[in-house]
């Protein structure tokens, strides 16, 4: 006899997987091995909260894309150094002969470019995996304290490798419900032509369009400065992005104590109307993040829900204007938090809560929602009156 005969057997087994295995179902071997190593970090170093933080992450980040520049221009100089050895030694005369003739010249070139860009990546994803360790260091991040945790070590390590979010449900609700099928794979080629494909695409732009140019000459010249710069923008959209998965647990953690009395007072309508909330903001991300996974978790750990969510905010959203004040304020907060959370706030999250504010009677003030998250990236606490205070009443 089944546990869950009524939800079938793909829903049973939803029930009883892990956050992680619900966010990343088939992890790959590099990131199998990111986060694990990640997690092994996280357990030897992790602090508690740690002082001067907003200071310490900047740092880290700075550091961080210093280095990856440093990369970028010698590995530039390496291979512009290299063109200008092959030109004026082994190829001499090289540029006056026919193009059958330079094929040899080229297989050389780009066979060696090949190589030094395969060494440069693998340093860039090296320094982005300490730079993604030291953060969650910093900001007083523990790995350990429950299933869900495992969630963030994959999720990290995927931000690491500039790998997408998986396409899945998470507790039956589609977070790409929103997204037509074409974009998700566009999404997913662009993804992919990152790192990797799209450090040597530019190389051989800048050796077969630029080198068409006036300034032909000076293509080993720039090549060092470009390369910096393409790689110190890699790793800050990386920083950047682990900086958000990992801060943004810590609110969502803080957020759950903070209203740690609520929970057991909520009735069966308060619950759904939070969970719906919350997973209505989901979909309207239009993107699996794992901090608004993370969000679910903890909710529907606290609020003793282990079934499968059969999304319907159309219905649920009618409950919201006729609860008392301190459970709308709690679900607005649920809100509030998982708009901030995620990789950017999309205009369909801000609709979301601006037409929930407008049922509790009150306004969102979209200047302080943007501050917000400026704050919670840059490493500052963000507290429940600091997400009320995003919010007020008409009257006022």
């Amino acid at each position: 006899m089944t546990l869950y005969p009524a939800l079938g057997l793909k829903h049973a087994r939803e029930v009883t997987m892990s956050a992680a295995q619900l966010y990343s179902p088939e992890p790959n071997i590099l990131e199998r091995k990111f986060a694990a190593r990640l997690a092994q970090r996280g357990a030897e170093r992790g602090t508690g909260a740690s002082r001067g933080r907003v200071s310490k992450l900047g740092r880290v980040t700075r550091w961080t894309i210093g280095l990856s520049a440093l990369a970028g221009i010698v590995s530039g100089g390496i291979i512009g150094g290299a063109e200008v050895w092959l030109r004026q030694g082994i190829f001499d005369g090289i540029e006056d002969a026919g193009w059958r003739d330079t094929l040899p010249y080229w297989g050389i070139f780009y066979a060696f470019a090949g190589v030094v860009s395969a060494i440069e990546i693998a340093l860039l994803y090296a320094l982005a995996l300490r730079g993604i360790a030291r953060i969650t260091r910093h900001s007083g991040f523990r790995f350990s304290g429950g299933d869900e945790r495992e969630l963030l070590s994959h999720s990290l390590a995927r931000a690491g490798l500039e790998f997408p979010n998986p396409q899945v449900k998470i507790y039956g609700i589609d977070p790409y419900a929103h997204v037509w099928n074409w974009k998700l794979t566009a999404l997913n080629i662009a993804y992919k032509l990152k790192v990797g494909v799209s450090s040597f695409i530019l190389r051989v732009f800048l050796r077969r369009v630029a080198a068409r140019m006036a300034i032909r000459g000076m293509v080993p010249l720039l090549a060092g400065p470009l390369y910096a710069v393409w790689n110190a923008y890699i790793i800050w959209r990386i920083m950047k992005e682990a900086r958000v998965r990992t801060l943004g647990p810590l609110v969502v953690d803080n957020m759950i104590e903070a209203h740690f009395q609520s929970w057991e007072k909520c009735d069966e309508t308060e619950k759904n109307v939070i969970l719906h909330a919350t997973g209505e903001m989901l979909t309207h991300g239009r993107d699996a993040h794992p901090n608004q996974i993370y969000l679910l978790t903890r909710l529907r750990k606290e609020l003793n829900h282990d079934t499968p969510i059969a999304l319907d905010w159309a219905t649920m959203g009618q409950e919201l204007p006729d609860l008392d004040p301190a459970s709308q304020t709690l679900v607005l907060d649920m809100l509030t938090l998982s708009c901030l959370i995620g990789t950017r706030i999309h205009r369909g999250q801000i609709a979301l809560l601006e037409s929930a504010c407008q049922d509790c009677g009150t306004v969102l003030h979209k200047d302080r929602l943007r501050d917000l998250r400026k704050a919670l990236v840059k490493g500052h606490e963000v507290t429940s009156t600091d997400l009320l205070e995003a919010r007020s009443s008409n009257a006022s």
